[in-house]
């Protein structure tokens, strides 16, 4: 079973998403990407809603 987000790291997560939108990073957020679905998997709904708010979601 996968660990559940803490608020703390969905607020984290949420923060450097949204820089590396501003700094249009494919690069980070290909990063960021990879360990919010490694760490949580796909099927967490803060996981979903994380995507969502990638200027560049490619899954």
């Amino acid at each position: 079973m996968l660990p559940k987000m803490s608020d703390k790291d969905y607020d984290l997560f949420k923060s450097v998403i949204e820089q590396a939108n501003k700094d249009d990073d494919k690069e980070a957020l290909k990063s960021i990407q990879k360990q919010l679905v490694a760490k949580y998997g796909l099927d967490n709904e803060r996981v979903r809603r994380l995507l969502d708010k990638f200027r560049y979601y490619k899954l």
